[in-house]
Protein backbone atom coordinates (compact mmCIF):
# COMPACT_ATOMS: atom_id res chain seq x y z
CA UNK A 1 0.00 0.00 0.00
CA UNK A 2 3.55 2.57 0.97
CA UNK A 3 4.18 2.09 -2.67
CA UNK A 4 0.50 3.17 -3.76
CA UNK A 5 0.64 6.21 -1.69
CA UNK A 6 3.74 7.47 -2.99
CA UNK A 7 2.27 6.93 -6.16
CA UNK A 8 -0.62 9.35 -5.49
CA UNK A 9 1.19 11.31 -3.73
CA UNK A 10 4.08 12.30 -6.46
CA UNK A 11 0.91 14.51 -8.56
CA UNK A 12 0.81 17.09 -5.07
CA UNK A 13 3.35 19.07 -5.22
CA UNK A 14 1.87 22.33 -3.45
CA UNK A 15 0.12 22.88 -0.32
CA UNK A 16 -2.99 23.87 -2.34
CA UNK A 17 -2.55 20.65 -4.04
CA UNK A 18 -2.54 18.82 -0.41
CA UNK A 19 -5.93 20.94 0.76
CA UNK A 20 -7.49 20.07 -2.78
CA UNK A 21 -7.38 16.22 -2.39
CA UNK A 22 -7.60 16.39 1.51
CA UNK A 23 -10.98 18.25 0.47
CA UNK A 24 -11.67 14.87 -2.15
CA UNK A 25 -10.69 11.91 0.36
CA UNK A 26 -13.26 13.87 2.66
CA UNK A 27 -16.04 14.05 -0.16
CA UNK A 28 -15.25 10.24 -0.90
CA UNK A 29 -15.67 9.41 2.54
CA UNK A 30 -18.67 10.94 2.76
CA UNK A 31 -20.22 9.45 -0.09
CA UNK A 32 -18.62 6.34 0.77
CA UNK A 33 -21.47 4.45 2.61
CA UNK A 34 -24.28 6.58 0.59
CA UNK A 35 -26.74 4.17 -2.20
CA UNK A 36 -23.75 1.27 -1.63
CA UNK A 37 -25.12 -0.42 -4.84
CA UNK A 38 -23.51 2.26 -6.58
CA UNK A 39 -19.74 2.40 -7.44
CA UNK A 40 -17.90 4.96 -5.41
CA UNK A 41 -16.45 6.31 -8.64
CA UNK A 42 -20.23 6.97 -9.93
CA UNK A 43 -21.07 8.46 -6.70
CA UNK A 44 -17.73 11.07 -7.62
CA UNK A 45 -18.70 12.23 -10.75
CA UNK A 46 -18.72 16.07 -10.91
CA UNK A 47 -17.90 16.27 -7.04
CA UNK A 48 -14.04 15.70 -7.62
CA UNK A 49 -11.36 16.21 -9.93
CA UNK A 50 -11.15 13.71 -12.83
CA UNK A 51 -7.97 12.53 -11.89
CA UNK A 52 -9.06 11.93 -8.27
CA UNK A 53 -12.04 9.77 -9.96
CA UNK A 54 -9.77 7.73 -12.26
CA UNK A 55 -7.78 6.84 -9.28
CA UNK A 56 -10.78 5.61 -7.69
CA UNK A 57 -11.63 3.78 -10.77
CA UNK A 58 -8.27 2.48 -10.92
CA UNK A 59 -9.09 0.84 -7.24
CA UNK A 60 -12.22 -0.39 -8.07
CA UNK A 61 -10.67 -3.02 -10.43
CA UNK A 62 -9.06 -4.31 -7.86
CA UNK A 63 -10.32 -7.13 -6.00
CA UNK A 64 -8.75 -6.27 -2.67
CA UNK A 65 -10.97 -2.54 -2.58
CA UNK A 66 -14.61 -3.75 -3.86
CA UNK A 67 -15.65 -3.24 0.31
CA UNK A 68 -16.58 -0.43 1.24
CA UNK A 69 -14.98 -0.76 4.45
CA UNK A 70 -11.67 -1.47 2.67
CA UNK A 71 -12.37 1.84 0.77
CA UNK A 72 -12.84 3.36 4.26
CA UNK A 73 -9.40 2.38 5.61
CA UNK A 74 -7.60 3.10 2.22
CA UNK A 75 -8.62 7.15 2.53
CA UNK A 76 -8.37 6.92 6.44
CA UNK A 77 -4.52 5.79 5.53
CA UNK A 78 -4.05 8.03 2.90
CA UNK A 79 -4.89 10.77 4.51
CA UNK A 80 -2.94 9.74 7.02
CA UNK A 81 0.32 9.48 4.56
CA UNK A 82 -0.37 12.73 2.95
CA UNK A 83 0.07 14.62 6.43
CA UNK A 84 3.19 13.05 7.44
CA UNK A 85 4.99 14.57 4.12
CA UNK A 86 7.04 17.43 5.47
CA UNK A 87 6.43 20.54 4.17
CA UNK A 88 9.10 23.47 2.65
CA UNK A 89 7.85 27.07 3.14
CA UNK A 90 9.22 29.02 0.46
CA UNK A 91 9.13 32.44 0.03
CA UNK A 92 10.00 33.93 -3.10
CA UNK A 93 9.13 37.31 -5.20
CA UNK A 94 7.75 36.69 -8.00
CA UNK A 95 4.10 34.55 -8.95
CA UNK A 96 6.09 31.36 -10.27
CA UNK A 97 5.10 29.38 -13.25
CA UNK A 98 4.14 25.31 -13.21
CA UNK A 99 7.72 24.71 -14.48
CA UNK A 100 9.29 26.37 -11.72
CA UNK A 101 7.33 24.96 -9.32
CA UNK A 102 7.92 21.49 -10.45
CA UNK A 103 11.73 22.23 -10.79
CA UNK A 104 12.03 23.11 -7.19
CA UNK A 105 10.10 20.36 -5.95
CA UNK A 106 12.53 18.51 -7.76
CA UNK A 107 15.26 20.09 -6.80
CA UNK A 108 14.33 19.54 -2.49
CA UNK A 109 13.17 15.88 -3.48
CA UNK A 110 16.83 15.21 -5.14
CA UNK A 111 18.87 17.18 -2.06
CA UNK A 112 16.90 15.98 0.63
CA UNK A 113 16.18 12.45 -0.64
CA UNK A 114 12.07 12.53 0.34
CA UNK A 115 9.14 14.40 -0.86
CA UNK A 116 7.92 17.67 -0.04
CA UNK A 117 5.12 19.52 -0.20
CA UNK A 118 6.00 23.28 -1.17
CA UNK A 119 4.31 25.97 0.64
CA UNK A 120 5.03 29.25 -1.59
CA UNK A 121 4.64 32.42 -1.08
CA UNK A 122 4.65 35.58 -2.93
CA UNK A 123 6.66 38.56 -1.46
CA UNK A 124 7.80 41.52 -4.24
CA UNK A 125 9.37 42.83 -0.93
CA UNK A 126 12.28 40.56 -1.32
CA UNK A 127 13.46 41.26 -4.42
CA UNK A 128 14.91 38.13 -6.00
CA UNK A 129 16.31 34.81 -4.06
CA UNK A 130 14.21 33.42 -1.54
CA UNK A 131 13.26 32.61 2.27
CA UNK A 132 13.24 28.80 2.88
CA UNK A 133 11.73 27.22 6.29
CA UNK A 134 12.32 23.22 6.89
CA UNK A 135 11.42 21.68 9.62
CA UNK A 136 11.36 24.83 11.71
CA UNK A 137 14.61 26.00 10.40
CA UNK A 138 14.66 29.37 8.41
CA UNK A 139 17.34 30.20 5.76
CA UNK A 140 17.03 34.09 4.11
CA UNK A 141 18.91 34.11 0.70
CA UNK A 142 16.75 37.29 -0.34
CA UNK A 143 18.41 39.66 -2.48
CA UNK A 144 16.74 42.21 -0.13
CA UNK A 145 19.09 40.95 2.85
CA UNK A 146 22.22 41.21 0.70
CA UNK A 147 20.93 44.50 -0.18
CA UNK A 148 20.44 45.53 3.16
CA UNK A 149 23.95 44.77 3.97
CA UNK A 150 25.42 46.82 1.35
CA UNK A 151 23.86 50.02 3.24
CA UNK A 152 24.64 48.94 6.40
Amino acid sequence: MEKLFEKLANKIITKEDLILILEEIEIAKNLLFQKPEILLSEKLKNKVSESFKKEIENLEKEEKYISLEKFSEFFDNFKEFLLKIPIVKLEIAFEPRESFILEINEWFKKNLGKKVILDLFVNPKIVGGAKIEYQGKWKDYSLSKKIEKIYE
